[in-house]
């Protein structure tokens, strides 16, 4: 029996080889043509496509329709590329749309017309893709640009119940849940987005009123039929809710509607504050959420400043967060700030009453974290300061 293990054992050990070896080559033999691709360079691509064996690479394909590169996909797809290739849960047509997660109204002519190109050449805008994962009209609706969910249309997008909630269709989400009231709680594709996660993230109302008030209208239906306020959805590394969609996108309304029905205010108030948002801010304490809650494994505060937001960090404590709130290890934020080296936001911090002596779990105050004798003795001076006013 030990020897069947020791066998199976090595057997493991060698599939893990292969498939690591198999990787390395795959990424060597995507180079080449990754890096034409990121240059632009329609000679260098022709280069590297003649000396290239087997498939194209997915995360070519992507990455030619994120800079919405025509030529280069044209050429690609003429070397057997596939326009539907998934990397890292994108498509080449999510990638031009969603060009960045983080920022809309990067659309262009050009990029239009590349997304025109790939629906007219195979790229199925029905497949999910990009963060949350949805089909490419909602990921259209989120950015808010309408050529692209013209085009779409045009090229035959279904418009489902995810999608009309997106496009601030009451009129078709009525229609589909007279039909199916369940529809009101359903996931799309894959366990991803909810209907009133698609009315809430879209952007397509921003510059017509018409579409904002059809969007609030949606989820009204659609938290009327039961949709949940704090239905969750995949989105890269964390779930997220219909008013984190609603803050993202800017919809007050909708938001004050979500919370209006039991969406939870604690967990709407670190997007917020990351999108330094204070407005928003200000609503959610109204409805009585902390400052202080937590946002990911740690306090809110204690992510600002150990991801650098320091802005926001300071916003928060004038608003009255605890500089003294410990994460899971016992870091505060007074720990952060020292493991940045940041001195302005050390000074906030014992300003507002900032504990310099804590000890985390290790046993180490903020003064031991700090980064070098510089800022160490420059945060003694601080502290020295700030007691000499009291």
């Amino acid at each position: 029996m030990a020897a069947v293990q020791v066998t199976l054992t090595r057997q493991a050990a060698m599939a893990t080889r292969t498939r690591m070896w198999w990787h390395d080559t795959a990424v060597a033999a995507a180079q080449p043509l990754l890096r034409a691709v990121q240059s632009r360079t329609l000679a260098q691509l022709r280069a590297a496509l003649a000396k290239h064996e087997g498939e194209i690479p997915a995360r070519v394909m992507v990455a030619a329709g994120q800079l919405a590169w025509q030529e280069g996909l044209a050429a690609l797809v003429k070397a057997g590329g596939d326009l539907n290739a998934p990397y890292r849960n994108y498509r080449p047509l999510h990638a031009l749309i969603q060009e960045d997660p983080h920022r809309a109204g990067t659309l262009t002519p050009a990029r239009a017309a590349c997304l025109e190109w790939m629906l007219g050449h195979g790229a199925d805008p029905e497949l999910p893709g990009a963060w949350p994962s949805s089909r490419a009209l909602v990921i259209a609706a989120f950015q808010g640009e309408w050529p692209y969910v013209d085009a779409l249309k045009d090229a035959g997008a279904k418009i489902n119940i995810f999608s009309a909630a997106a496009l601030g269709d009451g009129t078709k989400v009525a229609s589909l849940l007279g039909r199916s009231p369940s529809l009101a709680t359903a996931h799309d594709v894959g366990g991803g987005v909810t209907a009133l996660h698609c009315c809430a993230g879209s952007r397509l109302g921003r510059a017509r009123p018409r579409t904002a008030a059809g969007l609030l209208a949606c989820a009204r239906r659609l938290i009327n039929a039961g949709a949940g306020t704090n239905a969750r959805a995949k989105s890269w590394k964390h779930e997220v809710s219909p008013a984190y969609f609603a803050i993202r996108s800017g919809q007050i309304d909708i938001l004050t509607l979500l919370l209006d029905h039991g969406a939870s205010a604690d967990e709407a108030l670190p997007t917020a504050a990351w999108d330094g948002r204070w407005d928003i801010v200000d609503l959610l304490r109204e409805r009585g959420a902390s400052l202080d809650v937590p946002d990911g494994d740690r306090p809110l505060l204690n992510n600002l400043v150990r991801w650098g937001q320091f802005q926001q960090a300071r916003q928060l404590l004038e608003r009255g967060a605890d500089p003294n709130r410990p994460d899971g290890q016992g870091s505060t934020a007074m720990h952060q700030a020292a493991s940045r080296g940041n001195v302005k936001m050390w000074e906030a911090l014992v300003a507002a009453g900032g504990d310099e002596t804590r000890r985390d779990t290790e046993g180490r105050t903020p003064r031991d974290v700090a980064r070098g004798h510089t800022v160490a003795r420059l945060a003694r001076r601080v502290v020295r300061t700030i007691r000499s006013r009291s």
